[in-house]
């Protein structure tokens, strides 16, 4: 149904008869309308996650996202878990003899539509694992393998929809990822505030 407000016609005559006399003719139809306002209605501000915020495995950050088609939105982050995977794994992927020996943790997550915005189609990135003491493995890696797999964003339209993702860090044999991290700045400049590249969101147990 369209936005617009009914046109209100309004028709003054006045005819006045007497045996003497008789008025001049009405003035013409006159058409009036009720101005229709095309601004649409102001986005509540969004309480993003602050850069450099500390958050436990399982806890929520809040973050800006945007498509071409949609305005500046926002998206929750869940790092659920941590799996250790296999040197033997990675040797099935076929990624190059620069990475035998190495061993794969997968950093599996959530991401929440929080705003109801059309991000179909597009996924979040800037999420990778880090190690106990707060550094980065050797290499991080979207993959696609049993173990570390992320779902389509073809629905992801409407408020509370939800997909999981899965980033593969890679590290030498003896150490652990234990947390993660989200350092992308694609959307700073459209939400103040929100430049997670020099100071990420950090996910530790």
């Amino acid at each position: 149904m369209s936005g617009r407000r009914p046109i209100v016609l309004v028709a003054v005559s006045a005819f006045a008869l007497s045996a003497c006399s008789s008025v001049p003719d009405a003035p013409p139809p006159t058409l009036t309308s009720a101005p229709v306002s095309t601004s649409a209605p102001a986005r509540k501000k969004i309480d993003y996650t602050k850069p450099g915020t500390k958050l436990k495995i399982g806890e929520k950050a809040l973050v800006p996202f945007t498509t071409d088609s949609s305005p500046v939105g926002a998206v929750g982050i869940t790092v659920t878990r941590i799996d250790r995977g296999t040197e033997a794994e990675v040797a099935k992927m076929n990624l190059g003899d620069d990475l035998a020996g190495l061993v794969p943790f997968y950093v599996q997550y959530t991401v929440s539509n929080e705003t109801g915005d059309d991000f179909s189609a597009a996924h979040v990135i800037g999420v990778s694992g880090l190690l106990k003491d707060g550094s980065e493995g050797w290499m991080s890696l979207p993959v696609d393998a049993p173990k570390c797999h992320s779902d389509s964003t073809l629905d992801f339209t409407a408020k509370g929809a939800a997909y999981g993702g899965c980033e593969m860090e890679l590290v030498f044999p003896g150490a652990t990822v234990t947390g993660a991290k989200y350092d992308d700045n694609s959307f700073a400049w459209l939400a103040k505030g929100t430049d997670y590249r020099e100071h990420p969101i950090v996910w530790q147990p």
